[in-house]
């Protein structure tokens, strides 16, 4: 068995600032020698290094014929593993404009985030809009087509085969009904606007007339 040796140490042993001097030290050298941030490894994204150990994210890749540190060129092998681990567990901001959160490994933060942009679906309108103000727009720009209750009635010409958006805002949260009445069907859809992950599931009750253009709707 290993018996602990004086020399062993935690990183409640290690000062602040030597953590700190280490940290950019890492950073450094897994950063892209074009971009000088750390690259984003994903399982689309492909990073590259040249000779001399360098890397290179994906998208500046296309940049450059050569390494701008030392001249040498980008390999196609694939990076050593511990390299790929030390860039997974590597804290990443969120890619999404404004966003102060960071990410380690596969934090699906990036998935729920309020940042993302998204278009908003109100005819003669298609602006994008961060998800966490869309319910703003919505309320400036087309208070009157916002549903704020948990159940509702929409009323959709079923003899018109038009696709169309209702905004809905319950719980929280903000849903797009997408409704699209065709020759033999009515079809439905509520979309979930990401803007921080759901603490709950939701239950939508659908309830048709037949010959109608009404369907109403209960969330629980």
């Amino acid at each position: 068995s290993c018996v602990p040796s004086d020399n062993d140490q935690t990183m409640e042993d290690i000062p602040q600032d030597v953590i700190e001097r280490s940290f950019h030290t890492i950073l450094n050298i897994i950063r892209c020698t074009v971009c000088l941030k750390p690259p984003r490894p994903t399982m689309f994204t492909r990073i590259r290094q040249c000779a001399a150990g360098h890397l290179v994210c994906e998208e500046c890749e296309v940049e450059v014929n050569e390494c701008p540190d030392c001249k040498q060129p980008f390999s196609s092998t694939e990076l050593p593993l511990y390299i790929s681990q030390i860039l997974e567990a590597f804290p990443k901001r969120c890619k999404f404009s404004n966003c102060e959160v960071f990410l380690i490994n596969d934090d699906e933060h990036e998935e729920w985030c309020g940042f993302q942009s998204s278009r908003c679906r109100i005819v003669n309108c298609g602006r994008y809009v961060p998800n966490r103000d869309l319910v703003s727009h919505i309320q400036r720009k087309h208070s009157s087509q916002l549903i704020v209750e948990g159940k509702g009635t929409l009323s959709v010409p079923q003899d018109v085969e038009t696709e169309r958006y209702f905004p809905i805002s319950v719980y929280g949260q903000l849903f797009w009904v997408d409704t699209f009445p065709e020759s033999e069907y009515f079809t439905v859809w509520f979309i979930l606007v990401p803007n921080g992950r759901p603490e709950e599931e939701y239950c939508i009750e659908l309830s048709f007339t037949a010959g109608s253009s009404f369907s109403e709707f209960k969330f629980k």
